[in-house]
């Protein structure tokens, strides 16, 4: 994503994270009631058990004294309803462990689905500016960091908010001055720790950002590592990751440092706490004001007090990093989608295919298309030829809508496809293309991806068409040998008469065949283009090529320059005109 695009501020992040939580507001209501139970019982204990405390001084008086001794019944009582309190807090936090980690993994399922869907529907053009990397590292580690904080954050907001509430009525109740003295040194301390937050929190935000563009980056080396090879661009590879690697540990080790400066702040402010007490709690003794085990109560108190706002602290790293993922996440799903507007069904393709007088560009300042006009009878055979640049795959990505024309229109039968639904339109329509694309799963799931109801049989009479049957029989596992990513384990022709059963098993129409027989070697491309004219057999068939020996027996054969139509015919009436067409064939050495 463009690092210059403009942030979307806390309060709106907070927003949206609400709103995924409005969905399971009775599961947060119910966790919080629980929350709130449970800082009732702590409140409730350190007051006991000065009770207890004060029992026990009292009885060693009366002791020492002859005056009595221990009131037994009483002590037991306390005990046992302070030992009563702690085991049901207890039950009550495994019940709000269990429901809050249930939550938040629903929150994140729904999360990233959506993200996927958003994923699969971006526009072309936003998916041509993101890196793929960056996208993964949203949908992978953006979520992990998301739901941390989410699991995490909600009690322990909860507890910090309303523990401090409930102890700071308590500790007013047994002493006024003593609790004052206790909120001014908390005070204090928490102004700081808002200042290192602001401050830890920019860096948060870069380490987020060029941690996407690092992901970014190794998914390029390590998916095109035969090119890095060949090129012999290893040292380079490494150079430019190593510098990402830098910036990434520079803004990490600074994020973490400043946000750990949290830590001692919030000790320091306990440390001074306990100091106040002893020193005012033991001058109230002196006094008569207060009792011991008051004293004792208040040193509870203070912890109870501090303690949830140094837990906090601790987990600032963990919050923050939530925050800056939650950013990315959210910018990524308020993208815009692919617009869709039609529902209207493309049901039959019945007489031609229509370029009329179109023009396309994928900047305002360059067109790749100019006034192009084009006329495909239905079953026609079309061969788009041109120099790089020449806009032949423009031209496809225009017939499937991955982009919408500028001016002009492409008909079918007569009416314009943007009149159509794109899904509609595109289930006309099976693709061959220079770049094959091969899932990590069995041979025969990938052919069967073209038609997800076919059969077997389908499946292996596709392959035979495709000249496929053979080498896959040669296999290990046949049918059932799992590909690795990308089909790293077959041959790249191998892989491309797969892609050609797959659109076999398609039965489609209109068939785009881009590229279909570059990188492969001579015997290779012989078997893969007898696999090609059966699957265009009585199908209307655009084959985007710069090997002009795959194209002779089409039915017209166009040539494209600087996005303009400069020659059409047959081969043989494109060898009369000696021009683009018969030069080039006489460069590749053809007669």
């Amino acid at each position: 994503m463009d690092s210059n695009r403009e942030k979307m501020g806390l309060k709106r992040i907070m927003k949206n994270i609400f709103r995924l939580m409005k969905e399971y507001k009775f599961q947060f209501i119910f966790t919080g009631i629980l929350a709130i139970i449970s800082i009732l019982f702590n409140i409730i204990s350190p007051l006991l058990l000065g009770d207890a405390i004060n029992i026990l001084i009292e009885g060693a008086n009366n002791i020492i004294n002859h005056t009595g001794t221990f009131d037994f019944d009483r002590l037991c009582y306390i005990l046992l309803v302070v030992g009563t309190l702690y085991i049901i807090n207890n039950v009550i936090l495994y019940i709000q462990s269990y429901y809050l980690i249930k939550t938040t993994s629903n929150i994140i399922y729904s999360l990233k689905k959506r993200m996927m869907h958003k994923a699969i529907h971006m526009p072309m053009e936003s998916i041509d500016e993101n890196r793929r990397g960056d996208v993964i590292a949203r949908l992978t580690n953006d979520i992990d960091n998301l739901q941390t904080a989410l699991s995490s954050s909600f009690l322990e907001i909860t507890t910090t908010i309303l523990t401090p509430i409930g102890t700071l009525c308590m500790m007013l109740l047994i002493n006024s001055w003593l609790t004052l003295a206790i909120i001014c040194i908390v005070l204090l301390s928490s102004a700081l720790i808002g200042v290192i937050i602001r401050f830890s929190q920019k860096y948060f935000k870069k380490q987020m950002f060029i941690q996407g563009s690092t992901a970014g980056q190794i998914e390029e080396i390590i998916s095109s590592q035969e090119l890095v090879r060949t090129l012999n661009y290893e040292n380079q590879a490494i150079d430019e990751f190593n510098d990402n690697i830098n910036e990434w540990y520079n803004f990490e080790w600074k994020s973490r440092f400043f946000s750990s400066l949290n830590t001692p702040m919030t000790t320091l402010n306990f440390n001074l706490g306990y100091v106040a007490i002893a020193v005012l709690g033991s001058i109230s003794v002196l006094q008569g004001t207060m009792t011991i085990g008051r004293v004792l109560s208040f040193f509870e108190y203070l912890k109870n007090f501090t303690e949830p706002i140094e837990d906090l602290t601790e987990m600032l790293p963990e919050i923050q990093a939530g925050i800056a993922s939650a950013e990315r996440i959210f910018e990524f799903i308020e993208m815009e989608e692919e617009e869709n507007p039609s529902t209207k069904e493309l049901e039959t393709f019945k007489n031609e295919i229509t370029f009329d007088n179109i023009s396309f560009g994928y900047t305002e300042d360059e067109k790749i298309l100019d006034n192009f006009s084009l006329t495909v009878k239905k079953g026609e055979k079309i061969a788009i030829i041109g120099e790089t640049g020449a806009g032949k795959t423009t031209l496809i990505k225009l017939l499937t809508r991955l982009y919408d024309v500028d001016s002009g229109a492409i008909k079918i039968d007569g009416v314009n496809i943007n009149e159509y639904d794109k899904h509609s339109l595109r289930s006309f329509m099976g693709m061959v293309l220079q770049e094959t694309w091969l899932f990590s799963d069995t041979i025969k799931e990938n052919i069967k991806y073209g038609n997800p109801d076919a059969t077997d049989d389908e499946i292996i009479d596709a392959a035979k068409k495709a000249n496929a049957d053979n080498f896959i029989r040669q296999l290990p596992e046949g049918y059932d040998t799992i590909l690795t990513e990308d089909g790293d384990n077959i041959s790249q022709g191998q892989k491309q008469l797969l892609t050609i059963a797959r659109a076999i098993i398609s039965n489609k129409q209109i068939l785009i065949l881009d590229e279909a027989t570059s990188n492969v070697d001579t015997r290779t491309e012989m078997l893969i283009q007898e696999a090609l004219d059966k699957l265009m057999e009585n199908k209307t068939s655009f084959v985007v090529a710069h090997r002009l020996s795959t194209v002779r027996n089409a039915d017209k054969i166009i040539v494209l320059g600087k996005g303009r139509l400069i020659e059409e015919g047959t081969h043989d009436e494109l060898l009369s005109l000696k021009g683009y067409y018969y030069n080039t064939l006489k460069s590749q050495g053809q007669n």
